[in-house]
């Protein structure tokens, strides 16, 4: 802590380091991002202004972060072991080379169309902002370089696993009631994470007849929207309201404000931060699937799960 007060400044101070200690730049953990791994000085420069851009525009950190300081990192070295030591060395057939290497690594195909896109992404990005004019017109990929993908499997959860999730013993056993109270609402609302940790505190309306209704902001649509909630959530949600008020006598504008660098309660919790808490509570209740297995899930698979219910429910 006296280390980062003394290294303070924001993007100024951190952006010039080849290691960005993320929490200088208000992210929740001790989350880095190693630039270092590129060895050449020109990727390196747009690789700092293509993800520092990506966090910019609200993404999380890892979508905006992680994985492309991952793939860019992979490309680097790869770029080193051929000899190419500028932009304007990166054209199609250096691309095809790429695409050969990649696909005698042994990650699988999902990883690799991820590498790939996110290329892509980067040339665009540096094209259309000109950050360098030198990277020729023909360094991009197109839908036919994307490894195909079999046969997906379900992304609902089993019902068998579902009565072990929604179990009240096993929902209280989370350290901290936010994370419960998150968890509740993506598996009866289907909202996608990003949206549920953004909830304003003021997500609860009513219709003329008084029913409840939960008001959030779709980012994927960019417009509100509103899902119907029993009563018992929205009395869970007023005594999250009770138990924030605690810390915050004011009220936040978001519903679940960081218990960290938050003095005045604006910064919502992370989706990295919820994810660990999630991980930690499924090994706790050692949730497991009908082969006895211990149970990995993504929040994602909630939207699903509550989806297929719907949709076998009688009508």
């Amino acid at each position: 802590m006296i280390a980062d007060l003394a290294e303070a400044g924001g993007w100024d101070a951190e952006y010039s380091r080849d290691v960005w200690r993320m929490r200088r730049l208000g992210y929740d953990g001790d989350r880095t991002l190693r630039f270092a791994a590129i060895p050449q000085p020109w990727l390196r420069d747009l690789a700092k202004r293509w993800v520092r851009w990506r966090l910019s525009t609200g993404l999380g950190l890892e979508a905006g972060g992680g994985r492309p300081v991952v793939a860019l990192t992979r490309f680097a070295q790869f770029l080193a072991d051929i000899g190419v030591e500028s932009i304007d060395r990166i054209n199609r057939p250096v691309l095809e080379r790429y695409l050969a290497d990649l696909a005698g690594d042994s990650i699988g195909a999902q990883r690799r169309g991820t590498h790939i896109g996110l290329l892509n992404r980067f040339f665009a990005a540096v094209r259309q902002h000109r950050w360098d004019t030198g990277l020729p017109a023909d360094a991009m990929f197109f839908a036919e370089d994307y490894p195909k993908r079999g046969e997906r499997l379900p992304r609902a959860l089993a019902e068998q696993v579902m009565a072990q999730l929604e179990d009240p013993d096993n929902l209280a056993r989370f350290a901290d009631p936010a994370y419960r109270l998150i968890t509740i609402i993506l598996m009866r609302c289907g909202l996608r994470i990003t949206d549920a940790l953004r909830l304003r505190s003021d997500c609860v309306v009513v219709d003329a007849e008084g029913a409840p209704y939960l008001r959030y902001l779709n980012h994927k649509m960019k417009r509100d929207a509103l899902v119907p909630i029993d009563e018992q959530l929205r009395e869970l949600i007023a005594e999250h309201h009770a138990h924030t008020a605690q810390r915050w006598p004011a009220r936040t504008p978001v519903l679940f404000p960081r218990p960290t660098k938050n003095i005045d309660g604006t910064h919502p919790i992370t989706s990295p931060t919820y994810r660990m808490a999630l991980l930690r509570w499924l090994s706790v209740c050692d949730i497991r699937d009908e082969h006895g297995q211990p149970v990995h899930l993504t929040p994602h698979q909630w939207r699903h799960t509550l989806g297929t219910r719907n949709s076998a429910a009688p009508r």
